[in-house]
């Protein structure tokens, strides 16, 4: 037993010994360590994905996604890209789990094999914003000005260009008169006869009939006793702006460009004070002549 021990002692201070143990020690650890490292890079990790096209504001149904397996570093990456507070969908369950239906986001297109992540391209149908009336600056109102697929140049003048507005009318002579009456006015959105974004939806060849503009509310005033011109036949017509315009230089560029013209439609109609109540002998709405 005594010829063991010190046979056993002689073994492990041999510095020959020493080194080999150590040499394995360190193999075992760099084996166990890589394939653990490995194993993580490797693990699969189920995703809920488009099966198919979904276009923006759509409602996502169950047959529309699939569950698929990436590695985990792919999973990992998305997370880091979109935010720790990130939640990927991992099952069609989790459809269940919006409250009002799950929709594809204002603007999202989710093309086929994108993972769906909720609160960026997968939102409530209730956080769903209505789009134009957001983009609406404060001290400003809205306008609808109709058009015709011609007007739009064949739907060249999208949401984000700007427009000069001529002004074709009659005088009282019965002479036709052409100027440009407004320029640099921003449209805001392009929709069809439904109130649907012609350009939102790539699968659909939707029919433009509104232009969405935001103005000062003088030329809002402007705008519509114009349109109620029809004993003159007022015409009013978009024209793109064929110069850069910039949404940094924006401020300040939308002006009347024609006293003739304004003039010409404010001599045609009575402004209706704001603090007046209508009576017998108080117009209640602009009047034309």
């Amino acid at each position: 037993m005594n010829n063991f021990a010190t046979t056993l002692k002689r073994f492990f201070t041999n510095k020959n010994t020493v080194t080999i143990l150590g040499v394995l020690v360190g193999i075992v650890v760099l084996y166990f360590g890589y394939n653990w490292r490995v194993n993580q890079q490797v693990e699969q990790v189920s995703v809920l994905v488009a099966k198919q096209d979904i276009q923006p504001r759509t409602k996502i149904t169950s047959d529309m996604v699939e569950t698929v397996s990436i590695a985990r570093v792919m999973y990992d990456k998305m997370i880091g890209e979109y935010g720790n507070g990130t939640t990927v969908l991992r099952g069609s369950a989790e459809l269940d789990s919006f409250a009002d239906g799950a929709y594809a986001n204002v603007n999202s297109l989710i093309p086929k094999g994108t993972p769906l992540i909720r609160g960026t391209n997968v939102v409530e149908r209730s956080k769903i914003p209505s789009s134009v009336l957001l983009k609406i600056d404060k001290g400003q109102v809205p306008y609808a000005f109709s058009i015709n697929y011609s007007d739009t140049y064949g739907n060249a003048i999208m949401d984000g260009m700007y427009v000069d507005i001529y002004m074709k009318a009659n005088n009282d002579d019965g002479k036709a008169m052409i100027g440009k009456l407004v320029q640099n006015v921003k449209v805001l959105a392009v929709l069809d006869a439904s109130g649907r974004d012609v350009f939102e939806n790539t699968e659909e060849n939707r029919t433009p009939t509104t232009f969405i503009f935001s103005v000062d509310e003088d030329l809002h005033l402007l705008l519509r006793k114009a349109n109620y011109l029809s004993s003159n036949a007022v015409e009013l017509i978009p024209v793109p702006v064929t110069e850069s315009v910039s949404d940094e230089d924006y401020e300040g560029t939308v002006e009347i460009t024609s006293s003739y013209l304004r003039n010409f439609i404010e001599s045609k109609t009575i402004d209706v004070p704001e603090d007046q109540l209508p009576d017998d002998n108080t117009p209640d709405i602009q009047t034309t002549e």
